[in-house]
This record gives C-alpha cells, sequence and structure tokens, in this order.
C-alpha cells in the first residue's frame, strides 16, 4: 500500500499545510477516521460539519467543510472539494446535500450512450498499443473519476493505478459493480503475462511500463497495477463494460484511426497486416534498388577513371 500512503501524505499535506493547518478543523489522523466513519454512516454533510463546529469552537465552516472533503479524498479517492491554491481545480467534485453514497452513486450510474456494436477490444489493445501505435500519452491520476479520461485536446489518456486499493475495498459506498470493472479495464490496459512475465520477448513492453512509472513524478505508482491477470475473450467484450463503456470506445476510435508518422509506429502497427506486409515490402525494394543505383553510379565511376587513367603493365 506505499502508493496509497504517499497519495495520503500528499493530500494531507496539500490542505494541512496550508496557513499552518487554520483551514482544518481536526489536527490529528484519528480525528479523520471518525469523519470517515460518519461518512459511512451515512450523515450528510451540514450534519458533519455542525459536530466538527460543536467539538472546536474556534473552528471556521471553512475548516470544517474542508476537513470533510479531506476525509472523503481519503475514503473514495474522488477528487472532492477545492484545496486552496491549486493549479487545476476543473475537474473537482462538490457534494452539498444528501448523503454522500447517494453522491457517488449519481456521478458513476450514467447509462452509456455511445454505439458499441462495431467496437472491439482485441487482445493487442493494451497501454503499450495505445501510446507506441495510436500515439496517445499515457498519465496516472489519483481521481477515480478521471479513470480513462481524455484531456489536452484529446492527446492524454488518464489511468486511474490504485489496483491494491481497489482490491480492499469493502465499503459499500461505490456503486455495485464498480471496484470491479476498473479492475478489469486494468488488467484490458496492463496484461499481467504481457507486463509483467520475465519473457524475453515481453521484456520490451516491461521496460515501456518502468519507464511510464518512472515519469510520473510527483505520484508513486502502484505496481499492482500490472498484476491484475489477464482477460479472457469473452471479458474483453465492450458490451461487458458499463462504467467506462463511452471511455473505452472513445480511446479505441482514437486508436483505430490513428496512421503511423514514424518508422517504429510502421513497424508495431500490426492492425492491418496486409498494409504492413505491403509497405515493408515497398521499403526493401526501395532499399534494394537504392542499393543496386549506388553499385552502379560506382562502378560507372570507376570505368571513367580507369578509361582516363589505364592501368600500365
Amino acid at each position: 500500500m506505499s502508493a496509497y500512503a504517499d497519495y495520503f501524505r500528499r493530500q494531507w499535506y496539500a490542505i494541512a499545510a496550508d496557513a499552518d493547518g487554520r483551514y482544518l478543523a481536526v489536527q490529528e489522523v484519528e480525528d479523520i477516521f471518525k469523519i470517515v466513519g460518519l461518512l459511512i454512516q451515512g450523515h450528510q454533510r451540514d450534519a458533519i460539519v455542525s459536530r466538527l463546529r460543536q467539538a472546536n469552537p474556534i473552528a471556521t465552516e471553512t475548516a470544517c467543510k474542508s476537513s470533510v472533503d479531506l476525509a472523503i479524498r481519503l475514503l473514495l479517492m474522488l477528487k472532492v472539494g477545492v484545496v486552496r491554491h491549486q493549479a487545476n481545480p476543473r475537474h473537482d467534485l462538490k457534494w452539498e446535500n444528501g448523503s454522500l453514497k447517494d453522491f457517488v452513486q449519481n456521478r458513476f450510474n450514467k447509462a452509456p450512450a455511445l454505439d458499441c456494436h462495431h467496437v472491439r477490444l482485441p487482445k493487442s489493445f493494451d497501454a503499450w498499443s495505445i501510446s507506441t501505435i495510436g500515439g496517445l500519452k499515457l498519465e496516472f491520476t489519483d481521481n477515480l473519476a478521471d479513470h480513462l479520461l481524455l484531456i489536452d485536446d484529446d492527446t492524454t489518456v488518464l489511468i486511474f493505478h490504485h489496483a491494491s486499493f481497489l482490491e480492499c475495498q469493502v465499503n459499500t459506498l461505490y456503486p455495485d459493480g464498480l471496484i470491479d470493472e476498473t479492475l478489469r479495464t486494468l488488467a484490458l490496459l496492463f496484461p499481467q503475462s504481457e507486463f509483467s512475465s520475465s519473457v524475453l520477448n515481453r521484456n520490451d513492453k516491461r521496460v515501456w511500463f518502468q519507464k511510464l512509472c518512472s515519469a510520473s513524478s510527483p505520484c508513486l505508482v502502484d505496481p499492482q497495477v500490472a498484476l491484475c491477470g489477464n482477460l479472457r475473450a469473452e471479458e474483453r467484450q465492450i458490451e461487458r463494460f458499463a462504467f467506462w463503456r463511452d471511455r473505452l470506445i472513445i480511446i479505441k476510435q482514437i486508436y483505430d484511426d490513428a496512421t503511423p508518422k514514424t518508422i517504429k509506429q510502421w513497424w508495431h502497427d500490426r492492425r492491418n497486416g496486409e498494409r504492413w506486409f505491403t509497405f515493408w515490402v515497398a521499403v526493401l525494394v526501395l532499399m534494394i534498388t537504392i542499393t543496386l543505383g549506388l553499385i552502379q553510379c560506382i562502378e560507372s565511376a570507376l570505368q571513367v577513371y580507369k578509361a582516363y587513367y589505364p592501368t600500365v603493365i
């Protein structure tokens, strides 16, 4: 759970360190755990804020609300509330009324809207091919609501990587099936046989994955993300995904529409075997033609040289 512990510290200090903790109504981790207990029991936001005001009369209402938001962030790994002075608050969620469970259920229980009849997720469709062939940049995120979200003008895909956190979930605040489906999307993107196998012909993907994790500063990536198993053919059917279906469809569409732009992409792009074979045959013929032409030029140059400077016996 080192990745979650790193997330815990970053969230705590992002809020508690601001103005020497004056924007928090609690000072100890145990106090946060008490708020978490109230959230799980179904207490509404205003009721929890009132309890905090009674327990700490000198705390402001803003500090109490920030404490509740921090507890939610640590409990659900959802970016709820606005952290002061943060760089990009556009995707922050706001919980004001009702129970937290209803808020989370409404956030994720949205019926898929995109047509999926012609969408297929082959075994070759994984994080490596999305990046290497599709040309999309991959970044890891700590916000579950941003999982598989396209940002930066549809050039970057965010991936929620806390597989260990998901596997430990026992609370009922999440919709039924969300945790299991999220883990299946990780198995789809990072199949264990491809990214954790020691087989030599899979080493390139392991090296690529290690570089991807190293580039995710300051986020400490959960290594369990590559240990979520492998999906069988029937498990890769797009109809088996409900919560993340639309985002998978959009990523797959961008991946299918991508055309190779570099030699490396042409070499690895095996989506259309006939096109790949034709391209490399043409490259081979071109190289042979250039080589033969070069040899012929050299021979002609030697002949001209010998004509002016014949060998004297």
